[in-house]
């Protein structure tokens, strides 16, 4: 290869011969270099200062078509490397460049990248982002200004975030950055979902299309260990949707616990629960997921992601059936039910950072399989059955109370006598409380499955347009999608 053909680069004690044809088609630097007239572009060597070695026969690899984990360049590579004859002059300069030899392959290779100015191998580090590298991609890529880059690493960071959460290295960055990431996944679509049970082995998670009112089957296959199993417990926490436990059609309870994460559209089995449990009630609380009671349950556990398993707590005070709970404001409330003696009427509070149970207040009415939700220290109920204590008088009807924790005071909101609350799923997607029919009985079509928007701001209800035409076994959620979605 004649010299015309090639440019010497010299870097410390090392001289690189590397085709100039491709340091022209892919660095900004050499194009600029080449097209000035200097008189490194007729022929001279180039010098560089400042760069490491492994940094740059990274970005030389990359430029004549090799992988950036191959070790010493070499004329294999598409270039060759020789090392200066001078040894005053190699020691003079190697100990330019030695002190930036800390700094790691990966932040030296992006260094080099963005002095030569070559924006395809930073193209090929956003595409090929992984656990290990993200965070320290993200940081060199700040240093030096790759805002694209930066960019690319924040968003793996946050469309993986459980996984992030369980990292130590990311457990030990600096708290702005950790909320920073976390923000980044709660961006995106607010989008409201159903779990549906299209068939004995077939489950669907479905988005709702506001604008049409029709229904679109996301991405995802749902695991066979989530198939034929009714009484499971859901909820949403760092924008993923759990599922967890529930019992299976030959009466089996199951402990497993399933995720999905809507930035890649991918379910994931997750730690399951020590304890087998249905008919319980599974919260999101302060970054962790708490798994409440069950069917003749008293106990109750945590997971915290960061730790990935989970741990027992406090029990509930006594067994308790035909309940439901909710978060405010860090704190779970219990409302309903039926212990071991007869009707639950109290309030039950459990603090997390106490890790107390205790009686919050007494309710005047009775009532059991309700649904609940909560904005902040307002808790609305949904439906159930509701028995006036006094007059002993029972409905089913699907009505809407709330309950504020702060003044402890109960209001009835909206009340449809034509209409049962017994089999409802309900979610809070921006300004309303959406509800939906949980199953769809034999006599029962798509016209008469009950889907419902409570607006909390002006105490209006609508019907929604286009409820499921089919499936049972549904629940409610509130997601944020991809932009692209």
């Amino acid at each position: 290869m004649s010299s015309v053909e090639t440019v010497q680069i010299l870097l410390g004690s090392r001289c690189y011969s590397v085709p100039r044809e491709q340091l022209v088609a892919q660095s900004g630097f050499f194009q600029s270099l080449f097209r000035s007239g200097m008189r490194e572009s007729h022929g001279e060597p180039v010098t560089l200062h400042g760069l490491t070695p492994e940094g740059l026969e990274g970005v030389l690899r990359h430029i004549t078509g090799g992988s950036l984990l191959e070790a010493q360049g070499g004329s294999e590579f598409g270039f060759q490397v020789v090392s200066l004859e001078d040894p005053e002059r190699c020691s003079l300069e190697d100990e330019s460049t030695c002190g930036l030899e800390s700094s790691g392959p990966l932040q030296a290779v992006v260094e080099a990248a963005s002095y030569l100015q070559v924006q395809g191998l930073l193209s090929l580090l956003q595409s090929s982002m992984s656990l290990d590298t993200c965070l320290d991609i993200l940081e060199v890529a700040q240093l030096h200004g790759q805002w694209d880059l930066a960019s690319a690493a924040l968003h793996f960071m946050a469309a993986h975030y459980l996984s992030m959460l369980r990292r130590e290295d990311f457990q030990q960055s600096p708290r702005s950055l950790r909320t920073r990431v976390l923000e980044e996944r709660l961006r995106g679509t607010p989008a409201l979902m159903v779990l549906s049970q299209q068939g004995p082995d077939n489950w669907v998670l479905l988005r709702y299309l506001e604008g049409g009112g029709g229904w679109q089957v996301m991405t995802g296959e749902v695991p066979q260990s989530m198939l034929r199993v009714q009484g499971y417990g859901a909820t949403t926490l760092h924008n993923y949707l759990f599922v967890a436990g529930g019992r299976r059609d030959n009466g089996q309870e199951i402990s497993a616990v399933h995720s999905y994460n809507p930035s890649n559209g991918c379910w994931t089995q997750e730690p399951s629960m020590n304890q087998k449990r249905c008919n319980f009630r599974l919260l999101a609380v302060g970054g962790a997921l708490y798994a409440v009671g069950g069917q003749t349950l008293p106990n109750v556990e945590c997971y915290i992601p960061a730790q990935d398993a989970w741990t027992p707590v406090s029990p509930l005070p006594e067994i308790l059936a035909e309940f439901s709970a909710c978060e405010s404001r860090g704190n779970i409330y219990v409302v309903g039910g039926y212990t071991p003696r007869g009707r639950n009427l109290n309030i039950l509070r459990y603090c997390p950072s106490a890790d107390e149970w205790c009686v919050f207040d007494v309710c005047q009415q009775h009532v059991r399989k309700q649904q609940m939700v909560s904005l902040e220290e307002t808790i609305f109920l949904v439906g159930g059955c509701v028995r006036n204590v006094k007059s002993g008088q029972t409905e089913d009807s699907l009505g809407i109370h709330s309950y504020n924790t702060r003044t402890k005071t109960w209001n009835c909101l909206k009340a449809n006598t034509s209409k049962s609350g017994l089999s409802v799923s309900c979610a809070l997607h921006n300004d309303g409380i959406y509800i939906l029919s949980r199953d769809m009985g034999p006599t029962m079509g798509a016209r008469n499955r009950i889907f419902l928007k409570y607006c909390v701001f002006t105490g209006g209800i609508e019907y929604v347009r286009g409820p499921p035409s089919e499936g049972n076994n549904m629940q409610l959620c509130s997601l944020y999608l991809p932009q692209a979605l």
